[in-house]
């Protein structure tokens, strides 16, 4: 009879354990599609920074590692003072884990500033970036990594 007591505690116990929340993936991969033309649209660097985590990481070919947002604010204002300078990228493809809280996206990124004599040069690249779910909801940028690639001559 003793033993009878336990089993209700079990149930619960392996029901709370076994219960798993059901993620929408392809949904969840729209919306980090949605976030990342969002953040290609920034008007500002105030807005653009938003887009990435306190602790986020940028790599870019040729440039040395930038951790956290302060580091990325730097890159940001230097870059808007190049003449010429534009940055825009068109997301490929997203993919977001089965738990929902991490996921991934390739793109294609191009990047202008103008020559010495005001023309202006288009270099592209493939960019990943990951992302993270934060507990709002929100989807930010933990990496960001990106390589020129020749091979690309638009966007589109």
């Amino acid at each position: 009879m003793k033993n009878l007591i336990y089993i209700p505690i079990l149930l619960f116990v392996f029901s709370c354990c076994t219960e798993q929340q059901v993620v929408d993936q392809q949904a969840e991969a729209d919306k980090l599609m949605e976030v990342s033309r969002q953040w290609a649209d920034s008007k500002s660097t105030e807005e653009y920074l938003k887009y990435w985590a306190d602790d986020a990481v940028f790599i870019s070919s040729g440039q040395p590692t930038m951790r956290g947002k302060d580091e990325i604010l730097k890159m940001l204002e230097g870059s808007v003072n190049i003449p010429g300078f534009k940055v825009d990228w068109e997301p490929l493809e997203a993919v977001v884990s089965k738990s929902g809280d991490l996921g991934y996206i390739i793109e294609n990124l191009s990047v202008s500033v103008n020559d010495s004599l005001g023309n202006s040069i288009t270099t592209y690249s493939k960019a990943v970036t990951i992302w993270k779910k934060q507990a709002d909801g929100n989807w930010l940028n933990v990496v960001d990594i990106n390589s020129e690639d020749p091979s690309i001559t638009s966007l589109k």
